[in-house]
């Protein structure tokens, strides 16, 4: 991954911990984060789970491509890693999300 790294990322060392950092255009920042998630685990096996946010508590109402999407993406991320973890699919944690949202959600 570092020799060939996807398409707008760069190969980085967070205290020392290898890293990416992407730039990507995409409709919102969500897209785009599952689309290199995507293309990494399809090309090297290897699942992202982090998008580098310490404190997620904080939060940011800036829309759909700010902090707060990135805090959103990373306890997406976060989720879909321990989920899978204990048992539950992809799926599973989508009608969870779908199901919690109540009655008028769409599928």
């Amino acid at each position: 991954m570092k020799a060939n790294p996807p398409e707008g990322c760069t190969p980085t060392e967070l205290d020392d911990i290898f890293g990416l950092s992407c730039r990507r255009d995409s409709a919102r920042l969500l897209d785009a984060v599952a689309k290199v998630c995507a293309e990494v685990k399809d090309a090297h096996g290897i699942e992202l789970n982090d998008l580098g946010i310490e404190k997620l508590w904080e939060w940011s109402g800036d829309g759909p491509d700010g902090f707060g999407a990135t805090i959103v993406g990373q306890l997406l991320l976060m989720a879909l890693e321990r989920g899978q973890q204990i048992g539950y699919s992809v799926d599973d944690l989508a009608d969870f999300l779908h199901t919690a949202n109540g009655s008028g959600s769409t599928h």
